[in-house]
């Protein structure tokens, strides 16, 4: 059955990558540019996992994760970014992490798992 993603990044170029990533896929995808933006959507719709950026001009994705948490769905997010400490995940709770660059195919089976 096709998920509901939310993919959070205010870098266009990597929204593009995602986008043609996902076009391959059933999955339907919804883009935030900004974390405010994010926020907004996780609020108003049910998704079934949240990928996002670490660092926002206006926000963390760690934030993001738990926000999504909060509505029992703390398995169920990925954090790709290329700016995080060990530290700084083990304190957010964030149990995907997908360093970039990243392979696609790694990418893939991260999205995969947090789906189960």
């Amino acid at each position: 059955m096709p998920a509901k993603i939310l993919v959070a990044d205010d870098d266009k170029a990597m929204l593009g990558l995602y986008s043609r990533i996902f076009s391959k896929t059933e999955h339907s995808v919804s883009m935030a540019e900004s974390f405010k933006e994010a926020l907004e959507m996780l609020r108003s719709a049910d998704f079934d996992l949240l990928i996002t950026d670490f660092m926002f001009p206006d926000g963390l994705g760690t934030d993001l994760i738990r926000a999504f948490a909060a509505e029992g769905k703390q398995d169920k997010s990925l954090l790709v970014s290329g700016s995080c400490s060990e530290e700084e995940l083990k304190a957010s709770g964030v149990k995907l992490y997908l360093e970039k660059p990243f392979k696609i195919e790694n990418f893939l089976a991260l999205v995969s798992e947090a789906l189960g």
